[in-house]
């Protein structure tokens, strides 16, 4: 089924690099055992690539495609860090094993050519000598896209998953206060600025580096330095911004969940009290999307008690909102959550369906009017495989391979 046997591509392979060895003098340009392990994995995923893409259209085999992959997918596949892997490829493509690397931004994979004479596809033979040189092409080879100099700039690896506005919109604070204070800019003021909190959800790890509050930080460390009157008008810019956010969301649960209640002015009162301490420990820069999360929280409540109202109400306000009673407005974080997943899940198989629809009405078109399907179909892969859930680029291939050849890649892959 395989279109690369593997045990005569590692044996080319193998009897390529005892040449190449022996042939450079210099021992720094040597293949190392760790360097031949990345280029099994290289023929591996390249193997898997050649079964899926002459699945669609016969591959021409005196003219292979290339491979399109990233240094996250090696750095797995080869155990190594995406770093490791770079220097690698270098290695590699200097040996002639990779004959070229195309690049087409951080944000995309790259395209690897790899020597035919290795992979012995199609009656090529295995060659005697390795090339040290290319001749000059107009395509850059990776030879000068890599360590041009020592000093290369480290970027974090974008993900493009697109399940992100979860996590841009739930911030939070690590500790809550239980009093509501008057700000004083001190070590106690400084507790607003945490990154995690059980109010809106927030579960991520702290990253001890990049702190997302690093504009309420440079506020605090400016205030050590200013006059009584100075800090005083902080406070108070501050007091007014929470009022504000804690009246918007007081008018919204009252002609809601409230709107059949009829509550006392100190309830009102202790409702107020009590949603400050939802609003205190957040940072001023997340406060606006922190509002956000409460907002929909609400909404989920009274979305539950208008499917039955007669049966379904809430506690009074001074019991609801207490951030200590699991059963009032804390409880509906879990809520919260098990939504935007159920959302999330929505729209991942909206996805889906919407790119193997995009495959299969090109396949009835005419054939003069077609979109070339390998380029189709690996579009139609990429656009999945950035959602970041290898079941959906599976159920793909279950919808548009043919049987044998998806059955090959599920023990394969």
């Amino acid at each position: 089924m395989a279109i690369i046997q593997y045990s005569s591509a590692f044996r080319s392979l193998d009897n390529y690099v005892l040449q190449h060895n022996a042939n450079t003098k210099d021992l720094s340009s040597h293949i190392r055992q760790a360097m031949i392990l990345t280029a099994r994995e290289i023929i591996k995923i390249y193997s898997l690539s050649l079964l899926k893409a002459n699945s669609i259209q016969a591959v021409d085999f005196q003219n292979l495609p290339p491979l399109i992959t990233n240094n996250v997918q090696l750095s797995k596949r080869a155990r190594a860090s995406t770093r490791t892997v770079q220097r690698h490829l270098k290695r590699l493509i200097e040996a002639n094993v990779i004959t070229k690397k195309i690049w087409h931004g951080s944000n995309s994979g790259y395209e690897l050519f790899i020597n035919p004479s290795i992979l012995l596809i199609g009656g090529v033979k295995a060659v005697n000598s390795s090339k040290k040189e290319q001749p000059s092409q107009k395509t850059q080879t990776t030879n000068n896209q890599f360590f041009k100099n020592n000093r290369t700039t480290t970027c974090p690896h974008t993900d493009t998953s697109n399940n992100g506005y979860i996590n841009n919109i739930i911030i939070g604070v690590h500790n809550l206060k239980t009093k509501a204070s008057s700000l004083p800019l001190t070590s106690g003021y400084a507790s607003r600025n945490a990154t995690g909190n059980t109010f809106t959800g927030y579960t991520g790890k702290i990253d001890p580096i990049k702190n997302s509050d690093a504009g309420e930080i440079e506020r605090i460390k400016q205030a050590t330095d200013q006059t009584g009157t100075e800090i005083s008008d902080v406070d108070q810019a501050r007091s007014a911004s929470l009022s504000l956010y804690v009246g918007s969301l007081w008018k919204l649960a009252r002609n809601t969940i409230y709107k059949e209640h009829y509550l006392t002015q100190s309830q009102v009162k202790k409702a107020k009290e009590l949603l400050f301490l939802w609003y205190n420990p957040v940072s001023d820069k997340k406060m606006a999307k922190v509002h956000q999360v409460y907002i929909d929280r609400i909404g989920l409540v009274q979305k539950y008690i208008s499917k039955n109202p007669e049966k379904r109400y809430v506690q009074l306000p001074d019991k609801y909102f207490d951030p200590k009673n699991p059963s009032g407005f804390t409880g509906t974080r879990t809520w919260y959550y098990q939504q935007k997943k159920r959302e999330l899940e929505v729209q991942m198989k909206l996805v889906l369906h919407a790119q193997t629809r995009r495959f299969l009405n090109n396949e009835k078109k005419e054939t003069t009017k077609q979109k070339p399907r390998l380029a189709l179909f690996r579009a139609c892969e990429n656009r999945l495989g950035k959602l970041g859930k290898p079941e959906l680029v599976n159920a793909f291939h279950a919808s548009v391979l043919n049987h044998s050849t998806h059955k090959f890649l599920q023990f394969n892959i």
